[in-house]
């Protein structure tokens, strides 16, 4: 360095910068390859769902009609379940354990009346 220049040199060698800044190019690559596949790839939508009868119980176009009303509305910040999702709504998380409790107590034969407590 010459004593007029008046700049001073580098505390780091430039080889550090140089890796930071491949760092931090390869991060947003990878950052970026992982956004475009995540936003171009679409979920598998069956043709038609049966159940144990082998009645339909929804098909695809059914599925894409309630796309279609949770993007109309704007239901993506609506509500969440055990804490994970929206932070606007309500928290559906007791509604969804009460709902669940119900389920299981009739599908094994509904509410036992020998004096326990459900």
């Amino acid at each position: 360095m010459e004593a007029g220049s008046g700049r001073r040199g580098l505390l780091i060698s430039k080889g550090w910068v140089q890796a930071v800044m491949l760092v931090v190019l390869f991060g947003f690559f990878v950052f970026g390859l992982q956004a475009y596949r995540a936003y171009s790839g679409q979920p598998p939508i069956p043709d038609r769902v049966v159940d144990s009868q082998g009645e339909v119980v929804f098909t695809s176009e059914d599925v894409r009609a309630g796309q279609g009303v949770f993007l109309r509305n704007g239901l993506m910040q609506y509500g969440s379940i055990f804490g994970h999702g929206a932070y606007l709504g309500p928290d559906f998380t007791a509604d969804y354990l009460r709902r669940s409790a119900l389920f299981v107590r009739e599908s094994y034969g509904g509410r036992v009346q020998t004096g326990q407590r459900c």
